[in-house]
C-alpha cells in the first residue's frame, strides 16, 4: 500500500474536481477504492444533503487538496499517514472500507480529534464461511489431493493420512461477530469448541456452547485453531514461537483475521520442524504476498489471496455502510462503529456514544488500558 505523495504542491484541476453550484451541508471525498461503481455512496450522501466526490482516479496532489476541505474522507487500501492527517483540518471522520484500520495512523487521527470509522459487520458470513473452507481443506487435504489427481495419480489407499473431524477440539481466538459465526457453523459437526477472548461476556460463550479459556490453554488443547481477533498492539504476533510451541504436533492453524497476528518466520519454522501440522492462510504480514515468499510453495500451507471478505453482496454492504457512517458523523451524529473511541473523550462526546453491540468490547479494552496506565 502506498501513501498519497505529499512532497509536491497540488496543481488543482478545476475541470476534474469543479464544485457544484448548490450549497452542500458537508463534503465527502472517496480517495481510493477500485470499485466498478460508487453510485451507492453518492445516493446516500447526496440524499443527506452532502457533496460526494469520487477522487479515485485523480492525481494524488489533487486528491490531497480535496481532502483538506473534506468533512469525511473514505478510503480502502491507501496508507493515511500522520503527515496527511495534519492537512485534514476540516475532517470529522476518516472511514476505512473494511474491518481493520491497519493503514490509517489511528493515533495521529485521535490527536487531531478525527474519528476513524470502519465497517466490522459487513462480511461476517463470508469470512466465517471462508475460515470453514480453509479448515476443511486442511483436514481433508483437498489441495494436495487435487494436485496429485491433476498430475494423473489415483491413490485409493492414501499416501497422506487423513483424520476424522468429529471428536476434535476447535479453538477460536476472538469471539466477535466472525468468531461467533464460526462457532454457530461448527455446531452439529460434533466438535468441542473453545475460545479465548479477554473482552467477551462468559454468558455469550456459554450460549454458543463454547468454553471460554485463556490463550495458552487453548493452544495446548486445540486440534484446530482459527484466528478471528482484531489487529491491535496487544495482538501483533500473538501467534509466535512461544504460542506455537504450546500446540499439538497435529494442530492446524487457520488465519482469516490479519496477517501480523502471526509471526511468519515462527510459523514457517513450526511447520518445517513438525511442531504443528498445517496452516490455512488468507492474510499475511506483507500483502500482496511476495512472489518469492516461502509461504507460497510450502507443502503444509493452503493459501488464498485475502479474499475471505468478498462476495457480490458483501461489497455492496461495505460501500453502503461506509457511506452511512460518514453521513451520520458529518450531519452531527456519532458512528455505530469506530476504531478509536477514545477520540470521543477528546471531543467531549463520549457520553453520547451508543456503540453497536459488536463494538462494546472496545469499552472494556479502554477500561483495561486505563487500569494498566495507572499501575
Amino acid at each position: 500500500m502506498n501513501a498519497i505523495d505529499t512532497t509536491h504542491p497540488a496543481r488543482f484541476n478545476a475541470v476534474a474536481v469543479s464544485l457544484p453550484q448548490r450549497h452542500s451541508q458537508f463534503r465527502a471525498v472517496l480517495i481510493d477504492h477500485g470499485y466498478a461503481t460508487t453510485q451507492y455512496e453518492r445516493d446516500i450522501i447526496e440524499a443527506a444533503g452532502g457533496e460526494f466526490i469520487d477522487a479515485g482516479d485523480l492525481p494524488s496532489a489533487e486528491t490531497l487538496t480535496l481532502c483538506e476541505t473534506a468533512d469525511g474522507i473514505m478510503l480502502r487500501r491507501i496508507d493515511v499517514t500522520a503527515e496527511m492527517i495534519r492537512r485534514f483540518r476540516r475532517c470529522k471522520i476518516i472511514c476505512r472500507y473494511g474491518v481493520g484500520t491497519d493503514n490509517v495512523d489511528v493515533r495521529a487521527a485521535t490527536e487531531a480529534g478525527i474519528i476513524v470509522g470502519h465497517v466490522p459487520v459487513y462480511c461476517v458470513d463470508e469470512v466465517s464461511t471462508h475460515a470453514m473452507a480453509l479448515l476443511l481443506a486442511c483436514v481433508r487435504k483437498i489441495v494436495p489431493t487435487h494436485q496429485r489427481v491433476e498430475r494423473g495419480a489415483w491413490d485409493v489407499h492414501r499416501e497422506l493420512p487423513l483424520f476424522r473431524l468429529a471428536g476434535k477440539t476447535v479453538g477460536i481466538v476472538g469471539l466477535g461477530n466472525i468468531g461467533r459465526a464460526v462457532a454457530r457453523k461448527l455446531k452439529g459437526w460434533e466438535v468441542r469448541l473453545l475460545a479465548s477472548d479477554p473482552f467477551v461476556e462468559p454468558e455469550c460463550a456459554e450460549a454458543l456452547g463454547v468454553k471460554l479459556i485463556n490463550l495458552e490453554t487453548l493452544c495446548r488443547e486445540s486440534d484446530i485453531i482459527s484466528l478471528h481477533c482484531p489487529l491491535l498492539p496487544e495482538t501483533h504476533h500473538l501467534i509466535n514461537a512461544r504460542t506455537l510451541a504450546l500446540m499439538k504436533p497435529e494442530a492446524i492453524l487457520i488465519n482469516t483475521a490479519r496477517g501480523p497476528v502471526i509471526e511468519t518466520r515462527a510459523l514457517l519454522d513450526a511447520l518445517s520442524s513438525g511442531q504443528i501440522a498445517q496452516a490455512g492462510l488468507d492474510v499475511f504480514e506483507e500483502e500482496p504476498l511476495p512472489g518469492d515468499s516461502l509461504l507460497r510453495n510450502h507443502p503444509k500451507i493452503t493459501l488464498s489471496d485475502h479474499t475471505a471478505w468478498y462476495s457480490e453482496e458483501s461489497q455492496i454492504d461495505l460501500q453502503r455502510i461506509a457511506a452511512e457512517e460518514v453521513t451520520r458523523v458529518c450531519t452531527g451524529g456519532l458512528p455505530r462503529s469506530l476504531a478509536n473511541p477514545e477520540v470521543l473523550q477528546r471531543l467531549g462526546r463520549f457520553h453520547e456514544w451508543q456503540p453497536a453491540e459488536n463494538m462494546r468490547w472496545q469499552l472494556k479494552r479502554l477500561e483495561q488500558l486505563a487500569r494498566n496506565d495507572s499501575h
